[in-house]
This record gives structure tokens, C-alpha cells and sequence, in this order.
């Protein structure tokens, strides 16, 4: 069963091949349009993938074109795009989508989309059309309120990516430095020395009572020399973003300014537990830096959700799984956008896969051990309660057990360690609390 894909970018078409592939249908992605109407001449596929805009040519050219044909009118066509806005969907079901999917899609819905597309009985009742002069002919789906509303949802969530400022330019040549053989303390200082205020930031985070340092360091290159190229990174990162994080979200149940705090308290317990499990130290780093960043698309949630703070934050407190929630009621997981934003920004394939697979570490292909110390000191920071309203009770105790057992501590190490981890928060807080 052939599905035809079109996609001008490389990425999604490869993406949605995958999971059409996965369900059983064969597939073939076409880069012009030229070369879909060629092939629609001598094949026709059971299934169209298609991208709505297409630089150059009019929205919706490639439905227009399926819909108007009597040879091709029957093939269902789904509709993919990241410009999900009421008009736009409104427009691809009247002339004719079988399905509509924004980007970045969601697997589930894609696959969702695909088989109700190819299952006729699972279809909304077919609108009849007269076979002359009839734009948009074939089978249509109704359009209810709920798909509108879900989509434009869907839209404005991506918009505020959109509007999220990249990283400012010192962080990249801070972490060019830290990939350098060649790079040495005066070359850090240089970079550092541009920006004043975060220069004064760093030095207050290098002297605070968590990193205990001997004597007190007065320049960025005393700092790195004590604390190491990796550390600096993480000390750019956490005082470049600090104002990002410092909002209120109380759908998700954390105190003022929490989240800022969460991630602080995370990024440090990822470093004990990395430790702890004897990763190298630049992977110990990088679980520090993904743990500060791990939670960062609930920035992007957390005004949608406080829209729906009374049914968000009940399922919530009634032990439903966040990821689940996200879903449902926003169209994307926090976990989705931390993987958008973390794409946007550049950042290491590392960071990028363990931010997105921390509630689900079994998942990581390409830094399964980082993924599985940050995913464990998230769960024991909730289990804790630390920055939060309330603790979190862990839903499954022995899964964080066979988490630390995978990553070769002792399941009761969170226990054992109560006092250490306990002072550890104390100590993050009173050096985030001045940035």
C-alpha cells in the first residue's frame, strides 16, 4: 500500500516516512511538485502526505489540484503544516483533507490521522457534491468545534516558540572553548570579560557555599581554573537563562519562581547522581547542563495550562501522568517543546535527546546513562518536594529502583543520602536566589 509524501524539508519527510512505515504502508517522499503531478500520472497511491505551503505557489495547491481531478478526487489526503491557524483548517477540510496535522506532529495523532484516512467506516459521513463545477469534491470530513479549537491551540503554542530569543551569542562561543583541545583560561576570560553583568553572576554562582571552593576567585580565570571548562559551561548557561526560568507557574504546582529553582536543584542532583554512577566527567557535566534544561518547556506550557488551571491541576494531583495530561489538554508534552527549543537552539544531539526522554529514559538510544541520572534526580527531587507546593509522592517506587540499579547504585541511595541531598537543595537555592 504506497503513501505518497511531500514535504519540501528533508527532516519532516523522513520523520513521517517512519511512522508510515512503521504501520505497513510503503512509501515515497517527492521534493517538487512537479515530479507528485508526474507520477500521479502513472500511479496512483492510496494514501497523500502533503505540506499545505509551498514557497511560490498557492496555499493548498496540491489538495486543489487531488480534489478537482476525477482520476485522483478518491485518494485520501492528509494535510500537514505548522501553520495551524482556524482559517487555514477550515479551508484544507472544505476542499476536501482527509486529516490535518500540525507541526511537529505527535506520532499517535499522525498515525491516528493515517488509518482514520484509510478505514472509510471510521469517517464522518460523506458529503455529496454535485460532479460539475464543484471545488473540493470527494470524501470530506465534518468539522467540529473541538478539532478548530485544538488546532489553534496547537498554532499559538508554536508561535511562542517562535518568539523565544535564542541563546545570546556568548554561550556558543563558550562552548566552542569548551570543545577546544587548545582552549586555556585567558581565552575563557576574554569571552566572559564582554558581558560585565554576567561576568559579576558567574563569580557570584563560583563563590556561593555550593561549589565550597578553597578561597575565594575574583577573575574567570581563577574560576576555571578551580572549576574546570565544563563547569564554566554550565555556569554560562544557568546565568544566561536564569531570567527565562524565573516565572510563576502554578498549574504545575510550584512555588514562586519554582521552576528556576527546580531546574537549579536538578541540574545539581544530576551531577551527585552521574557521580554516583561513575560516568566521566564530561558526561556528568552534560547531565548537570540537561538537568538545568530538562523542565524548560513547561515555560512555553505553563500560560496554556493556567487557562485550564482547575482540570490541569486536578488530574494532576490525582496521579495522572503529566506527559498524559500535557497531551490531552495542550496538544504537546513539555517534554515535545524542551526537544523544539533545544533543535532551535543548536545544542548538543546529547542534550537535546535527554531533555526529551527524561520521563521516559528507556527510550534513549544516544545518551541512555545521562538520560537515566537526570531522569532519576527529577524524580528524586519531586519525591522530595523540593521548589514544589506539595511533595510528589513517587507513583512507582520500584521503577526509580530499577532505574538506580541500571545506573548501578543502591535503590536506597535517595535514603541513605537524605542529609547530603537535603543540604545539597539548601545550598542551590541561597546561590540562585541572588541571580
Amino acid at each position: 500500500m504506497l503513501a505518497l509524501i511531500f514535504d519540501p524539508h528533508p527532516e519532516s519527510a523522513e520523520e513521517i516516512a517512519r511512522v508510515a512505515n512503521a504501520i505497513g504502508l510503503e512509501t515515497k517522499s517527492l521534493k517538487s511538485l512537479a515530479e507528485l503531478i508526474t507520477l500521479l500520472q502513472g500511479e496512483l497511491p492510496r494514501l497523500i502526505i502533503s505540506e499545505a505551503i509551498i514557497s511560490g505557489y498557492d496555499d493548498f495547491i496540491i489538495l486543489e489540484h487531488i480534489k478537482n481531478d476525477k482520476k485522483l478526487q478518491n485518494i485520501p489526503v492528509i494535510i500537514t503544516t505548522n501553520q495551524a491557524t482556524r482559517e487555514n483548517i477550515i479551508k484544507a477540510r472544505q476542499l476536501g483533507a482527509n486529516g490535518f496535522i500540525t507541526k511537529p506532529f505527535d506520532k499517535a495523532n499522525l498515525i491516528k490521522q493515517i488509518k482514520l484516512a484509510l478505514d472509510i467506516r471510521d469517517l464522518a459521513p460523506a458529503e455529496k457534491h454535485s460532479t460539475t463545477g464543484d471545488r473540493g469534491q470527494g470524501t470530506r470530513q465534518k468539522l467540529s468545534l473541538k478539532t478548530i479549537n485544538d488546532e489553534r491551540l496547537k498554532s499559538q503554542i508554536m508561535q511562542k516558540i517562535e518568539e523565544v530569543p535564542s541563546l545570546p551569542a556568548i554561550v556558543y562561543k563558550v562552548m566552542e572553548l569548551v570543545n577546544s583541545d587548545k582552549s586555556s583560561a585567558p581565552d575563557f576570560e576574554k569571552v566572559v570579560a564582554s558581558d560585565q553583568a554576567l561576568a559579576a553572576r558567574m563569580l557570584r554562582m563560583a563563590n556561593s557555599s555550593f561549589y565550597s571552593l578553597s578561597r575565594k576567585v575574583s577573575t574567570i580565570s581563577d574560576a576555571v581554573v578551580y572549576l574546570g571548562h565544563n563547569t564554566i559551561r554550565s555556569l554560562v548557561l544557568g546565568a544566561t537563562t536564569s531570567s527565562l526560568f524565573k516565572r510563576n507557574l502554578p498549574a504545575y504546582g510550584y512555588q514562586h519562581e519554582g521552576l528556576w529553582q527546580h531546574a537549579n536543584i536538578v541540574a545539581s542532583l544530576s551531577r551527585e547522581v552521574a557521580a554516583s554512577a561513575r560516568l566521566t566527567s564530561e558526561e556528568i557535566e552534560s547531565c548537570y547542563v540537561a538537568g538545568l534544561l530538562h523542565d524548560i518547556g513547561k515555560l512555553i506550557l505553563g500560560p496554556f495550562a493556567q487557562k485550564q488551571a482547575e482540570n490541569f491541576t486536578t488530574r494532576l494531583e490525582a496521579g495522572n501522568d503529566i506527559l498524559v495530561v500535557e497531551q490531552e489538554l495542550l496538544g504537546f508534552t513539555h517534554c515535545d517543546i524542551g526537544r523544539i527549543l533545544l533543535d532551535k537552539w543548536k545544542l548538543p544531539k546529547n542534550l537535546v535527546e535527554t531533555v526529551y526522554h527524561h520521563h521516559q529514559p528507556e527510550d534513549s538510544t544516544y545518551s541512555p546513562r545521562e538520560t537515566l541520572a537526570v531522569s532519576v534526580a527529577n524524580s528524586i527531587s519531586n519525591q522530595f518536594g523540593f521548589a514544589l507546593e506539595r511533595e510528589k509522592p513517587e507513583n512507582d517506587p520500584e521503577l526509580l529502583s530499577r532505574r538506580l540499579q541500571r545506573l548501578g547504585i543502591d535503590p536506597q541511595w535517595p535514603q541513605v543520602e537524605e542529609e547530603k541531598i537535603r543540604s545539597l537543595a539548601e545550598n542551590v537555592v541561597s546561590m540562585v536566589d541572588g541571580m
